[in-house]
């Protein structure tokens, strides 16, 4: 493909043509005023009259169709509205790219506020996140929260961009660490509760059933009464004493039963349920909780909530990078963050995103119905109704088993970030669930870092190279554990 300069300076018409009083010039003829000659003018000017031909002044620019296709008008002029927040140009046209996942929305452009980024390791994608989704969500007064698992020279990673943002970290730690209250009164007793609306109850009856079936495993149906049961006899013997109940409430409401709390009348009245069988259904369970006290799983929910946590500040960043990969504890905190995070937002609108690093990690977290990956699948589908956009950083797909809930954050995301993908077989997976065009392939697995694949909702795929100021950029540095110096 050739493209020429035929701007009227540049070109001549050949034959002759019709003044505008009616009369006639042949195409030698130059109806503009004269300009001096150039070396070799005269020559070009006895040519174009032999010739009656076009005269290329400027020099050619040989290119393809395809790279061409930017400087085709009708796709620069259908060019996407911007949503929200600078986060890129687009390589092949530099024009302008946002993808706020609520601008998206509102914009009708998507139907699931969920975002999946995924690349090989020192590829931008934590840049990308620290920049797109939350300092910069936080400056459009959007509120974030942030689940930091990596430790970086003794903190968690987002303690430059916490402090910057004048935001707050929550550090959890078995040793003076926070602590969440599993009956937090800033959470309705139960679930069920009118108060909240019916796509985002979370209420402390199911944070203590959570907490519960990680200590103990599934409960039975009497162990499930007994809970509910403490449960009650905690609220109502706090209350007396003018404080707020805790964890420690509900292990003795379930070492020492009451008789208000037998199931029916008749089974008080006959015999059938005593006192004593109350207590026999939950001994198991009440031994266990105590883990929650002096074992395992103590220093994290045995107390109040710590005070001096500003649940209305513009960043939340609950650091958990002091607890053990794998471990009960951690995955017992994340559940209680997505869980009581949902409870607290619930009550209060407004614009609200998670971002979730190294989101595989929560496929190994927990089991059965009370694995990680379940409850942040349930968050992801009641997230609309708090206002909630959800992002989650992989490596790879395949870092996820295809049976687990996690796969549904992928799936159901409608807005991917796809950064290099250096194995074939990842590249086409990642072409076959997030439905990227077969021309991706090849171009997948020589990005540059900092250069991504975008997709949202049905648009096409575009690929996008990623903008940080200076000060972004000094912020989200994480190589310094590689080149700091002695």
């Amino acid at each position: 493909m050739t493209i020429r300069n035929n701007t009227p300076s540049a070109r001549r018409t050949s034959g002759a043509e019709h003044r505008h009083d009616g009369t006639r010039h042949t195409a030698h003829e130059d109806p503009q005023p004269a300009e001096p000659a150039a070396p070799g003018a005269a020559h070009r000017g006895r040519l174009r009259q032999v010739l009656r031909a076009y005269e290329v002044a400027d020099e050619q620019v040989f290119t393809s169709t395809r790279q061409a296709e930017p400087l085709n008008p009708a796709l620069i002029g259908t060019h996407p509205l911007m949503a929200g927040s600078l986060a890129g140009v687009e390589v092949e046209t530099g024009q302008p790219v946002s993808c706020s996942p609520h601008a998206l929305y509102e914009q009708k452009r998507i139907t699931s506020p969920n975002i999946i980024v995924l690349g090989d390791i020192g590829r931008g994608k934590s840049s990308f996140m620290k920049t797109v989704y939350v300092l910069r969500e936080i400056a459009c007064g959007t509120q974030v929260a942030v689940l930091d698992r990596k430790n970086q020279q003794g903190t968690g990673e987002y303690d430059h961009v916490c402090a910057a943002a004048g935001g707050t970290t929550i550090r959890f730690s078995r040793a003076g660490g926070a602590a969440i209250n599993l009956l937090d009164p800033r959470m309705s007793a139960s679930s069920s509760d009118q108060t909240q609306a019916a796509d985002a109850r979370v209420g402390q009856d199911h944070l203590l059933q959570l907490a519960a079936e990680f200590a103990h495993g599934a409960l039975g149906s009497r162990e499930a009464y007994a809970l509910r049961a403490a449960h009650q006899a905690a609220l109502n013997r706090a209350a007396n004493a003018g404080r707020v109940a805790t964890i420690h409430d509900v292990i003795d409401a379930v070492f020492t039963p009451e008789p208000s709390a037998i199931p029916h009348e008749a089974l008080a009245e006959s015999g059938a349920v005593t006192v004593e069988h109350l207590r026999s259904w939950g001994l198991d369970l009440a031994m266990d909780l105590q883990r929650f006290v002096d074992g395992d799983l103590s220093g994290l929910v045995d107390a109040q909530t710590s005070a001096d946590i500003d649940w209305h500040a513009g960043l939340l960043v609950f650091d958990t990078s002091e607890l053990e990969e794998g471990s009960p504890a951690l995955a017992l905190v994340m559940s209680l963050i997505a869980t009581f995070l949902s409870a607290v937002w619930s009550a209060s609108p407004g614009r609200r995103v998670i971002a979730l690093e190294e989101g595989y990690t929560a496929d190994r977290l927990g089991g059965g119905s009370m694995s990680v990956a379940r409850i942040l699948r349930a968050l992801v589908k009641r997230g609309r109704g708090i206002g909630l956009a959800f992002v989650t950083a992989f490596h790879h797909i395949s870092d996820v088993d295809p049976s687990s809930d996690l796969m549904t954050l992928i799936r159901e995301a409608e807005v991917a970030h796809i950064y290099r993908q250096a194995w074939e077989s990842d590249r086409q997976r990642v072409i076959r669930e997030i439905g990227l065009p077969a021309w991706s392939d090849q171009l997948l697995g020589r990005l540059d870092t900092g250069v991504q694949i975008m997709k949202i909702g049905t648009e096409p795929a575009r690929q996008i190279r990623h903008l940080l100021t200076s000060v972004e950029a000094d912020l989200v540095d994480t190589d310094q554990g590689m080149i700091t110096r002695g």
